[in-house]
């Protein structure tokens, strides 16, 4: 893949994230602006930015652009909901995804760096809702997101390396830009 190519797929993608974190950040404002600062330390939400590689055609790659939250983080049922779109790099194929009613399996693992959250979500397809996917939701430090979902459920849809995001959504750090 040349240079141009490289940066043009990132900007995409980067486009991409910042019109579907402005497009959808309504859909979590009431829960944004809480005072209680134990619910806001329970609360992640950022943004997806990921590419994700066909894993039939090894030259195909997808973009992946939305946003996701995690509620209740430390609690023993936290609840974990993502919307995003992908498309791939040409800007052909466009649609999209939701992961929600996330069940935790076990307890979260914490090591060094990062925190693991284990269990099944229900993820959907073109043809309807699949259930019980499992899914491994991963806090990488304070700043990054990694979600893995089983490809043997969803027909390898995403390949086979997890969705990354961040932890920040600039419609946030930045309201001006997201009007």
């Amino acid at each position: 893949m040349n240079y141009s190519l490289q940066i043009a797929i990132i900007l995409t993608a980067a486009t991409l994230g910042l019109v579907a974190n402005t497009l959808t950040l309504n859909v979590y404002a009431q829960n944004q602006n809480t005072s209680d600062s134990a619910a806001a330390e329970n609360e992640i939400t950022g943004g997806i930015t990921s590419l994700q590689f066909d894993p039939i055609d090894k030259n195909t790659t997808w973009i992946v652009g939305g946003i996701y939250k995690l509620d209740n983080s430390s609690a023993s049922s936290p609840t974990f909901n993502a919307t995003f779109y992908m498309m791939k790099t040409d800007g052909s194929a466009s649609h999209s995804h939701d992961i929600y009613d996330f069940v935790l399996k076990g307890q979260p693992i914490t090591s060094d760096n990062s925190t693991t959250f284990s269990g099944a979500s229900t993820v959907t397809m073109r043809d309807g809702p699949v259930t019980d996917v499992p899914t491994n939701i991963t806090l990488l430090k304070d700043t990054a997101i990694s979600i893995s979902l089983d490809p043997t459920k969803i027909d390898s849809h995403f390949g086979n390396s997890p969705i990354y995001g961040t932890q920040y959504l600039k419609c946030e750090e930045t309201k001006g830009i997201c009007k």
